[in-house]
C-alpha cells in the first residue's frame, strides 16, 4: 500500500480529508434545493456542509456562501444544525473570509482546512527546532545545525546505493525500512534529512512525517503512549489527540530513531532471557510499526540484536517485505571535502585519521587553539585521540541522566583488557564479559538503565549471526584504550598487578597505542621502566613489550634501558628509528614490523628474531651488526616507482632512488630524462630533479649526451657497488650523495 493519498480531483481530496476529520463519510448531497459538494452526517440533528472550489474569484466564493446559507436555513427548519465550510484551492483573501463571517460560514484555504485534521505546520516547526537523536554537539547536547552532506546508503540485496531522497520515496510508497549503522555513522542525520524531504510534500500527499527519538521513550508499551509522549516533550499537548487520530487514519510516516537506546529494565547473561528483555522494551515500537501499516523507518545499531530474526520480530516487521539500509562507516573523499567546506574549515586530513562522520564532527567543534594544535603544521594525533574518546563517552552518557562519561570510559578500558587474551585481536566479548566489566568499574551488577548501556556501547559490533558475542569494530579506539589500560595497571595495587602480570596476553599494542602510552602524562619514564621490569618478572611478555616499545617512541632525549633482557617478546611494531637508545637485549622475539634504520645507540642486541617486514632499508646487507640471525620475510622494495613511493621518503630521496634504480640496475645503455622520472608525478618537480641529476653528473656517477628526443643519461659502472649499498641502506645511508640529496 502507498502512504500517499491519491485522489482523482480536488473535490475528492477535500471530501476524503473530511472523512478523516469527522470520522464519517463525506458525500455530495442535495439540501434545501441546492446541490452541496460534501455533506457529513454526524448525528440526527448535526451535519457538516462543505462547498469546494478551485475558482478563487470573490464572485464564485460569494455564490458558494449563498448556497451554504440556503442549505443551512433549510436544514434548521427541519431540526438539523449545520456547520458550514467553503474550502478553496489556494490562498484566501480577507474579503472572502468577511463574506462568510456574518453567516457563520468558515471560508478556508485547503491548508487551513487540513489543519482541522492535523496541524502539521505547527508540529514541523517545533520538531525541526528540536534535536534529532544523536545529531547534536556531543559535548553540549545542542542541535547540530551544520548543512547536511548528501551521502549514499547501501541496501541489503541490491548492488546500487541510494540517497536520502530515495529513502523518502520508499516511505511514501508505504515501505518499512530499517536503518543500521555503527556509532557516529550519521543515522540521526539521515532521519533528519528524510524528515525535511517528506515535509515538503506532506500536505499535498496527506502523508505527514513524525520523528520520534526513542531515548526519550523509556518504559512505553503502546503506540499511543509513544506518540503522546513525543508531542508532550515538544510542548505540543494540544496536538496529541489529533496526532493519534492521524496515526489511526494511517496518514503518518513514522521515523523512529534509536531502537538500541530504549530502556530495558533488567540484565541477564542468558541470551534467551536478554532477548525477551529486549522484546519487552520494544513493545511500543512494535505496536507503532504494526498499526502504522507501512511507511515506517526505524534506526539503530546493528549489534543490539543477536540475530536479524530477533530484529524483525522485535520491531514488528516482516523479513520478506522490509528494506534494510546501512550507513557507511566513513565519508568518501568528496563527502569529506564538502563536510568541511560546509563548516568553513580548511583541514588537510592526515592519513591516520578515520573518516567517520562523528570524528569529523568532533574536529568541527574544536576551539581554534585546539584545532591548530591538533591539525596545524605539526599536528598532534594523540591529543586528538584523547579528546575524541572523551567526546565518544560523553555522547553515550547523554542518553540518560544516570550515565556518566567516566564510568563509560572505564568500562571501555576493562573490555579492552579482556581482548588482550582473546584469540582474535578484537574479541570476542561475551555477555558475561560485559557484566564483569561493569561490575569491575561500578561494584554492582547492571540493572535498569545500565542494561541498555551495555547492549549499545559504541565501537562494539556483533561477531556474527550465529552468536550474541560482540567484538570491537574500531581498532582506532581499541588500540588507544589498551594503552590507557596499561597506564592504569602501572598505578594498580599489588593484588591487581599480580593478576595482570601472570596473564597470557596475545595481542600487543599497535602504532597508535604505543604513542598514546608514550604520551601518557600520568607516567614518568622511571615508572615505565619499573613497569617493564615487573611485567617481565611476572611473565606477561606482551605487556613488557608494549612498555618497551612506548619508551622507543619519538623523543629528543636518549633512553637507557638499563640492561633489560627480553626473550619471547611480541611487538606489532618495533620503532628503532625514532629515539636514541642503549643497553638492552631482545632475543627469540617477534616483530610485526621492524622500523629501521636505528637511531644512535650503544649496548643494544637483537638476536634470533622473526619479522614479516623490515622498513627503512631494502636489504639484509644494510642491517647493523648488532642485529643477528634476523628471519625477515621482506624489506622495503625499490623494484619500481610505485613501491619506492610507499617507503615514506621525501621527494628528493624518491627521485634519487628512482634514478639510481633505472640507470644502474635496469637493462640498457642509457635512459632519457623523461623515462627516468616517469611515474613520480608531482614529486619530480623540474627544478629538483635537475639539481639531483646535475649532482650525480658532477660526482661522476652518470654521464650524459644529447639524443634525438632530449638528454640521455648513462651510469658509470664502476660505482655500481656503491649505489647498491645506498639502495640497501636507504634512510640508514651515510653516503655523501644521500646526505646531500636528503637536505634538498
Amino acid at each position: 500500500m502507498t502512504k500517499k493519498a491519491e485522489w482523482a480531483s480536488f473535490e475528492d481530496q477535500v471530501r476524503g480529508v473530511a472523512g478523516h476529520i469527522w470520522g464519517r463519510p463525506c458525500k455530495p448531497a442535495r439540501v434545501g434545493g441546492v446541490n452541496l459538494d460534501g455533506v457529513v452526517v454526524l448525528s440526527n440533528d448535526i451535519q457538516v456542509f462543505i462547498e469546494i472550489t478551485e475558482d478563487r474569484t470573490l464572485g464564485k466564493v460569494r455564490a458558494d456562501i449563498t448556497k451554504l446559507q440556503t442549505a443551512k436555513s433549510a436544514a434548521f427548519i427541519s431540526g438539523t444544525m449545520a456547520r458550514c465550510f467553503c474550502v478553496i484551492n489556494g490562498p484566501v483573501t480577507n474579503a472572502m473570509k468577511e463574506a462568510g463571517a456574518p453567516h457563520h460560514i468558515n471560508v478556508l484555504s485547503y491548508t487551513e482546512y487540513s489543519k482541522l485534521f492535523f496541524d502539521f505546520d505547527q508540529y514541523s516547526v517545533a520538531r525541526s527546532a528540536a534535536p534529532f537523536g544523536s545529531a547534536i554537539n556531543p559535548l553540549t547536547g545542542q542541535t547540530d545545525d551544520t548543512k547536511y552532506v548528501p551521502v549514499r546508503y547501501t541496501v541489503d540485496g541490491r548492488r546500487g546505493d541510494i540517497s536520502s531522497s530515495d529513502v523518502a520515496d520508499l516511505l511514501r510508497q508505504g515501505r518499512n525500512i530499517i536503518l543500521l549503522g555503527e556509532y557516529g555513522s550519521g543515522k540521526s542525520r539521515c532521519l533528519r534529512e528524510v524528515f525535511r524531504q517528506l515535509t515538503t510534500s506532506a500536505e499535498k500527499d496527506f502523508c505527514y512525517p513524525v520523528a520520534i527519538d526513542l531515548r526519550k521513550s523509556w518504559g512505553l508499551r503502546q503506540s499511543g503512549e509513544l506518540i503522546r509522549r513525543h508531542f508532550n516533550d515538544l510542548g505540543l499537548d494540544d496536538l496529541e489527540a489529533s496526532a493519534v487520530r492521524a496515526f489511526r487514519a494511517r496518514s503518518l510516516i513514522m521515523l523512529v530513531d534509536g531502537f538500541d537506546e530504549i530502556g530495558s529494565q533488567a540484565w541477564s547473561n542468558d541470551l534467551g532471557k536478554l532477548k525477551a528483555i529486549r522484546a519487552k522494551s520494544l513493545e511500543g515500537v512494535k505496536d507503532l510499526v504494526k498499526n502504522n501499516g507501512g511507511g515506517s523507518l526505524v534506526a539503530g545499531r546493528e549489534h543490539y540484536f543477536a540475530t536479524n530474526e530477533e530484529m524483525y520480530n522485535s520491531l514488528g516487521m516482516e523479513a520478506t517485505s522490509t528494506i534494510i539500509i546501512r550507513s557507511k562507516n566513513e565519508f568518501s573523499d568528496s563527502e569529506l571535502l564538502e563536510y568541511f567546506q560546509n563548516r568553513d574549515l580548511d583541514v588537510d586530513i592526515p592519513a591516520w585519521l578515520p573518516r567517520r562522520p562523528l570524528i569529523c564532527q568532533t574536529i568541527g567543534e574544536l576551539a581554534s587553539d585546539e584545532f591548530d594544535a591538533m591539525f596545524g603544521e605539526d599536528g598532534n594525533e594523540i591529543a586528538f585521540w584523547n579528546h575524541f574518546i572523551q567526546v565518544l563517552c560523553q555522547r553515550d552518557a547523554n542518553i540518560h541522566i544516570s550515565f556518566d562519561r567516566e564510568t563509560i570510559f572505564k568500562i571501555f578500558v576493562e573490555l579492552a583488557r579482556l581482548t588482550r587474551a582473546r584469540a582474535s585481536n578484537v574479541g570476542p566479548l561475551s555477555l558475561p564479559d560485559l557484566q564483569s566489566a561493569f561490575e569491575a568499574v561500578t561494584g554492582a551488577a547492571p540493572v535498569e538503565e545500565a542494561s541498555i548501556l551495555l547492549q549499545r556501547l559504541p565501537s562494539l559490533g556483533r561477531v556474527g549471526q550465529e552468536t550474541a558475542d560482540l567484538q570491537f569494530v574500531d581498532i582506532y579506539i581499541l588500540d588507544g584504550l589498551r594503552a590507557k589500560d596499561v597506564a592504569s595497571i602501572a598505578h594498580a595495587d599489588e593484588i591487581e598487578f599480580g593478576k595482570v602480570s601472570s596473564q597470557k596476553w596475545l595481542n600487543p599494542l599497535g602504532d597508535l597505542g604505543q604513542r598514546v602510552l608514550a604520551n601518557e602524562s600520568s607516567l614518568s619514564e622511571r615508572t615505565k621502566l619499573n613497569l617493564l621490569s615487573r611485567a617481565k618478572s611476572g611473565g606477561n611478555m606482551v605487556l613488557a613489550s608494549d612498555v618497551f616499545a612506548s619508551l622507543l617512541r619519538e623523543n629528543a632525549t636518549a633512553i637507557d634501558f638499563e640492561g633489560v633482557q627480553l626473550k619471547g617478546a611480541e611487538f606489532l611494531y618495533l620503532p628503532l628509528d625514532e629515539r636514541d637508545f642503549s643497553n638492552f637485549e631482545i632475543s627469540h622475539s617477534y616483530f610485526g614490523e621492524l622500523a629501521l634504520p636505528p637511531k644512535k645507540n650503544s649496548g643494544a642486541s637483537l638476536a634470533h628474531c622473526i619479522t614479516p617486514k623490515v622498513t627503512g632499508i631494502s636489504s639484509a646487507a644494510a642491517l647493523p651488526k648488532w642485529i643477528t640471525d634476523l628471519d625477515a620475510e621482506a624489506y622495503d622494495s625499490v623494484a619500481n616507482v610505485a613501491k619506492i613511493r610507499k617507503i615514506g621518503l621525501n621527494p628528493a630521496q624518491e627521485i634519487l632512488i628512482t634514478v639510481i634504480r633505472k640507470t644502474f640496475f635496469q637493462k640498457g645503455a642509457g635512459r632519457k630524462e623523461e623515462a627516468l622520472l616517469r611515474g613520480l608525478g608531482k614529486v619530480a618537480a623540474r627544478s629538483l630533479s635537475t639539481r639531483i641529476l646535475n649532482l650525480m653528473l658532477k660526482d661522476g656517477l652518470l654521464t650524459s649526451f644529447r639524443g634525438d628526443e632530449g638528454q640521455v643519461y648513462s651510469p658509470v659502472r664502476s660505482h655500481t657497488g656503491r649505489m647498491q649499498i645506498l639502495l640497501n641502506e636507504l634512510a640508514a645511508s651515510k653516503d655523501p650523495l644521500w646526505v646531500q640529496v636528503s637536505a634538498m
